[in-house]
């Protein structure tokens, strides 16, 4: 077994302190400078160009069940695919990093 673990992502961002904003106001997270901050969630955002490597490079965030993603679904006006394993959509933040919202198949 590993002894350890991801505790961040460092994304570039044209400007970081906006979409901390975002993120924050979004997914419920709080704002700690240029981080938005949260049960198992810690992103640092350092001023830079956006990587853009949809839908290869994304970030990946774990709901508990098929109802909530259909809610976060509709917040974002997305559609919903369904997978042997997960179901999941995507999405873009205002910088376009790309965002996979996801569920177990029979959660």
């Amino acid at each position: 077994m590993s002894d350890f673990q991801l505790n961040h992502v460092n994304i570039p961002a044209r400007d970081p302190d906006g979409l901390v904003r975002w993120y924050v106001e979004t997914f419920g997270l709080r704002a700690e400078g240029n981080k938005a901050r949260g049960p198992g969630v810690l992103l640092v955002f350092k001023p830079g160009e956006p990587v853009k490597r949809a839908p290869e490079l994304h970030l990946g965030f774990q709901v508990p069940s098929n109802a909530k993603l259909a809610e976060w679904a509709h917040k974002f006006s997305a559609t919903i695919t369904k997978g042997e394993e997960f179901n999941t959509f995507q999405v873009s933040d205002p910088e376009e990093n790309c965002l996979e919202i996801y569920c177990a198949r029979d959660s």
